[in-house]
């Protein structure tokens, strides 16, 4: 059974067999297992735990036109501080003065992990170039690409979808919002249309119906005893 020990200071892995290279399953204290590649042996049967492979990064992209995606977030820039939109899978946002390519897109996780900070899937140049990070998921580039074809349409989209907006994260609670896929505020903000709904049409207006005016009893008896005719439906007294 492999174990963990620490020697020198330092982590190692008690391995009877194995060899450096090789990847072995470490049994902890508390009964629980994991993976971990042997490095170096320091004494016999015990090896420093090799650092894990990095997933190489795929292979950059073309993505296309981001000119209907940057005026979007230059209106929105406008009206908020840190305008992000937020669709399947992963986040987009203006990169800032400091980074590598200010103005270009940064892709990131939806959510922040461990210390706050999001998972960073890569970025889209300003040419229309995707360059993935390292684990970025492998059809992210051709989400992207559907994004800067259309905007409007993938932000619709993606509202319709999970009711609620891609844009500020809230649920989309009127009925028209959630008809659009997104609300008023952010539509005006990132300056897409909000639709357009008709009036349901009126329906027609009958012609009044005039009431009908019943002799009284007294009437139909004084016309009876002058030898007038009367109504044939009988009159309640």
């Amino acid at each position: 059974m492999n174990t963990f020990k620490k020697f020198q200071g330092e982590w190692c892995i008690v391995s009877m067999s194995g060899q450096t290279g090789q990847t072995v399953t470490v049994t902890k204290r508390n009964g629980q297992t994991s993976t971990a590649v042997l490095g170096e042996r320091v004494a016999f049967g015990l090896f420093r735990i090799a650092p894990a492979a990095r997933p190489a990064a795929a292979a950059a992209e073309a993505v296309g036109d981001l000119s209907r995606i940057v005026a979007m977030f230059d209106r929105a820039r406008q009206h908020l501080r840190m305008p992000a939109i937020v669709l399947d899978g992963f986040r987009v946002n203006i990169a800032g003065e400091r980074a590598r390519e200010p103005g270009s897109l940064t892709i990131t996780s939806v959510d922040a992990g461990y210390g706050g900070r999001r998972t960073w899937l890569g970025r889209v140049t300003l040419a229309g170039t995707f360059e993935p990070g390292r684990g970025a998921p492998a059809d992210l580039g051709a989400r992207l690409r559907a994004f800067a074809a259309d905007p409007a349409g993938v932000a619709a989209e993606f509202g319709r979808l999970h009711g609620k907006c891609c844009f500020c994260r809230r649920a989309l609670t009127d009925e028209r919002s959630t008809a659009v896929g997104y609300g008023p505020d952010c539509a005006e903000n990132f300056g897409l249309p909000w639709g357009s709904r008709q009036a349901a049409p009126s329906l027609p207006r009958s012609a009044p119906v005039a009431p009908v005016v019943r002799p009284s009893p007294i009437a139909d008896w004084r016309a009876l005893q002058a030898g007038q005719p009367v109504e044939d439906e009988p009159f309640a007294i």
